[in-house]
């Protein structure tokens, strides 16, 4: 077990890539990263003069962009050419932030090649162009029906003990992080203002691209994210989680199964979540015009669900789903 290779290929996003090699090294395998940002960038002689001149006298921000793109792809194929060997899995997550020339080349490297677009294929259709490129590709979205595409959920790490908290149903904490984008400021404010009338603790956090996405004072705006770590802090001591859906996705978000691993109820506008195992009513509100419904949903003592169903959530089992 111990000596199957494992590459990881995807975004430099937060900490995500530590945890992916945490919890494959916690599976046995002996992993390698390569991220979407390989290494620093750096000018080179007179690339900097050139540089200048392009931007300040021909108005022509390209130029730099061109180098970049330039230094990634020669990043790319000296990182892969420095493993030894073949590779047992290759994994690459969101394969469209990556050149298909690159993915070619990790292809004769890797006895499978797998892919996995954690955010949907209608949210960025280029990478409908990468799927013939592997053995296997996966999708959190249920309705990827395309040709070699294969429906897959998100996942909890396991790789992280959990923490339980006693539930708290006088004045719970309801927790919420995530991206500003303009069609969940409504849904956000409009759940705020009815949630307002029971006694409750919002802790719902925006991180926010301009200064005028700051509106609801009872939002906490950040401009630069938090670690996913520092996050499962906030759901340790959470009581209820919120989730708040895409329009553009058919699954659900690691909100569900992080709720699941550390026990904690969830307020969700994400109906397709009674199509799951793990769906109790008692765990999951789902909001439909039906806010004066929570108070109640709120004294509902938690459903403990089966470890059976948990594990099969876990990290361990969905890395084991994507090899087979």
């Amino acid at each position: 077990m111990s000596n199957r290779t494992f590459l990881l290929m995807m975004p430099d996003y937060s900490d995500f890539p530590d945890l992916f090699v945490k919890n494959l090294k916690k599976e046995g395998f002996c992993p390698y990263l390569i991220t979407d940002n390989p290494s620093k960038f750096r000018y080179k002689g007179t690339q900097r003069i050139i540089n200048f001149f392009h931007k300040n006298f021909k108005q022509n921000k390209d130029y730099k962009k061109r180098l970049v793109k330039q230094h990634k792809l020669k990043e790319y194929y000296k990182q892969i050419v420095e493993i030894e060997g073949d590779l047992d899995y290759a994994l690459v997550i969101r394969p469209d932030l990556f050149p298909i020339n690159v993915i070619k080349e990790l292809g004769k490297k890797a006895k499978k090649l797998i892919a996995y677009q954690w955010d949907g294929l209608e949210k960025f259709p280029e990478v409908k162009k990468y799927c013939s490129l592997f053995d296997t590709f996966f999708c959190f979205d249920s309705e990827c029906a395309e040709k070699n595409i294969k429906p897959i959920t998100n996942f909890y790490f396991d790789c992280i003990p959990p923490v339980y908290k006693e539930f708290n149903d006088h004045k719970p904490r309801l927790y919420f992080l995530g991206l500003y984008w303009k069609g969940r400021e409504a849904k956000i404010d409009k759940f705020i203002k009815e949630v307002s009338k029971i006694d409750v603790e919002l802790s719902i956090i925006l991180q926010y691209n301009n200064q005028s996405e700051i509106k609801n004072t009872r939002i906490t705006y950040i401009k630069n994210r938090i670690t996913f770590l520092e996050s499962l802090k906030n759901v340790e001591k959470a009581d209820i989680l919120l989730d708040f859906v895409d329009p553009v996705h058919n699954g659900l978000s690691i909100r569900f199964f992080e709720a699941m691993y550390y026990k904690k109820k969830i307020i969700t506008d994400n109906k397709m979540v009674k199509n799951y195992d793990f769906y109790n009513s008692n765990n999951i509100f789902i909001i439909d015009d039906n806010y004066s419904q929570i108070e109640n949903f709120i004294k509902i003592p938690y459903h403990e669900i089966s470890d059976d169903i948990v594990k099969s959530y876990s990290f361990s089992s969905w890395i084991d789903k994507i090899i087979q």
